[in-house]
């Protein structure tokens, strides 16, 4: 009865919100507010943000919940649709972030800066860049770039006691986090995304924006984001060697002028900019309302009494 109860809140508050969609970014609300919106004949949209999201697709397919889903990455979109129904419309919509000039670095230093940016934690892969690092002071020696980690995490204090036992402190420095740290970034810094899964990580749209190369692993969107090695690198997950190989790559690119900044930032302001990911999202959202319009409508009953009915499997009365 709790649940019914509760469900009967949410159906009561949309009801008295009468929004015209709804938009689900986390997995939680969205196995309550899918339900609500069905309900009361609310189309629902739901971005699926990390990879195991789209466990829950098979959960909602066999409840028959119509429901639009909007997948971040090619490779998930292809696994959504596969998963999909008759009840369940996937559309491809790539993440997007604002565009931002990046910033002339007054004198372009000899090594460029390496860098990382996010959580620490076992599925960002910190672990397979430092001991990369450990590849590249052999190489290097004294003229080893740095790898500036930025984030905090669950494993943070394992990280920091991996560095310190690989003797790598002076090259592998950890800040924290820090709000402007893209800010302060130059368009010489190669974005290091060691992880090993993603969807479509917003780090590496950060760095196109500001025409900086980025040398990545193979999960989500990257491949897509950086079709060729004009645009930055990308390794398979979990390749140590071969992740120092190509941010060996990388460096010389940038350094000899090979790299060029502003295509990177004109595939940017082309597949990813804020306003691109908008108007399509807003295609999505005129398909979903025509959808549910396609469907015979009826007239809403008080909303406790469809929730219970719809919580009891009832069909439905004539007139609702």
């Amino acid at each position: 009865m709790q649940g019914i109860a509760a469900m009967e809140q949410v159906v009561a508050k949309l009801t008295e919100l009468s929004p015209e969609i709804i938009h689900c970014h986390n997995l939680h609300f969205a196995q309550v507010l899918v339900t609500a919106a069905e309900i009361i004949r609310i189309p629902c949209v739901l971005t699926l943000h990390t990879p195991d999201a789209y466990q829950a697709l098979h959960q909602a397919a066999a409840q028959k919940l119509k429901l639009t889903v909007i997948a971040v990455s090619k490779n998930e979109f292809e696994t959504a649709r596969k998963t999909g129904t008759a009840d369940i419309n996937v559309h491809y919509v790539p993440n997007g972030t604002p565009s931002a000039a990046y910033r002339q670095d007054q004198c372009t230093p000899r090594v460029p800066s390496l860098m990382t940016v996010g959580s620490l934690e076992h599925r960002k892969g910190i672990d397979v860049a430092i001991l990369a690092m450990t590849e590249l002071r052999q190489r290097h020696g004294s003229d080893c770039p740095s790898l500036n980690i930025y984030g905090e995490g669950p494993q943070g204090g394992y990280l920091i006691e991996m560095a310190k036992i690989l003797h790598l402190e002076d090259v592998v420095k950890f800040h924290g986090v820090q709000m402007d740290v893209w800010d302060r970034s130059r368009r010489s810094d190669v974005l290091i995304v060691p992880s090993r899964a993603e969807t479509g990580p917003l780090t590496v749209l950060e760095a196109m924006s500001r025409g900086m190369a980025t040398v990545s692993c193979e999960v989500g969107e990257v491949a897509e984001m950086l079709p060729d090695q004009r645009y930055g690198r990308i390794v398979p997950v979990d390749s140590i060697t071969a992740l120092a190989d190509a941010i060996d790559s990388m460096l010389t690119d940038v350094t000899s002028g090979h790299f060029n900044p502003d295509l990177v930032v004109g595939r940017h302001q082309a597949q990813y900019s804020i306003d691109t990911m908008a108007d399509r999202i807003s295609t999505v959202y005129q398909s979903a309302i025509a959808r549910l319009k396609e469907v015979p409508g009826r007239a809403a009953a008080p909303a406790a009494q469809r929730a219970r009915a719809h919580h009891e499997g009832l069909p439905p009365r004539p007139g609702w």
